[in-house]
C-alpha cells in the first residue's frame, strides 16, 4: 500500500511540475516524508519576457502616436470595448467619430500644456502605468493590456492621478 500512495504522490507531483503552473513545497526540504508547506504559483519564467514585451508595446504606441485623434492608429492597438469606452467619455458637441483619446494622455478634454516627460512601469504582465508630466500638471494613467493573438492591446484605461505641480 505505501509503495502505491508513493508511486500515486510521485504522479501527482511529476503531473503538477510539469504543467508549469503550481508546485509542492515540502516542509524543511523532507520530500515525500514531511507535509507540504503550501501550494503556490510557480513562477513561469516567462513573466519577465512578458513585462519587457508589454512594456516596449507600451513604449512604442505612445511613441507612433502623433495625433490623439489619429482613429486608424488607435484602432489598431485598443480593443472593441475600449474604443466603446472611448467613444462614450467623449462628452462635447460632435459630428462623426469622436473620442476621448486624450484619456490616454491626462484627464479632461482642455490642453495641458506641453509634455516634458513620460515614465512608463510595467505593474505586472497586465499593467502598465503611464506618467507624464507637463507644464504644470502631472497625471498617471493605468493601462490593462491583454494578448490578442500574437499582438498585444489596450483593454481598459483608469486616471490614477491628476496634480496641478507649481511651476516656481
Amino acid at each position: 500500500m505505501r509503495k502505491k500512495s508513493l508511486f500515486v504522490l510521485g504522479i501527482m507531483l511529476l503531473t503538477l511540475e510539469s504543467s508549469g503552473s503550481i508546485y509542492i513545497e515540502f516542509l524543511d526540504g523532507a520530500g515525500m516524508k514531511g507535509n507540504y508547506a503550501a501550494l503556490a504559483d510557480k513562477p513561469s519564467g516567462d513573466e519577465k519576457q512578458d513585462k519587457g514585451a508589454v512594456k516596449t508595446f507600451v513604449q512604442r504606441f505612445y511613441e507612433g502616436w502623433e495625433d490623439i485623434q489619429d482613429y486608424a492608429y488607435l484602432k489598431k492597438h485598443v480593443t472593441p470595448k475600449l474604443l466603446q469606452f472611448l467613444a462614450d467619455s467623449y462628452d462635447f458637441d460632435c459630428e462623426g467619430e469622436c473620442l476621448a483619446t486624450w484619456m490616454f494622455f491626462y484627464e479632461g478634454g482642455g490642453d495641458a500644456g506641453e509634455l516634458k516627460s513620460r515614465k512608463i512601469t510595467v505593474c505586472d504582465s497586465n499593467h502598465v502605468l503611464v506618467e507624464s508630466k507637463y507644464e504644470n500638471y502631472e497625471y498617471g494613467v493605468l493601462l490593462t493590456v491583454v494578448k490578442d493573438g500574437s499582438d498585444y492591446k489596450i483593454d481598459s484605461l483608469q486616471q490614477k492621478k491628476s496634480e496641478y505641480i507649481n511651476a516656481n
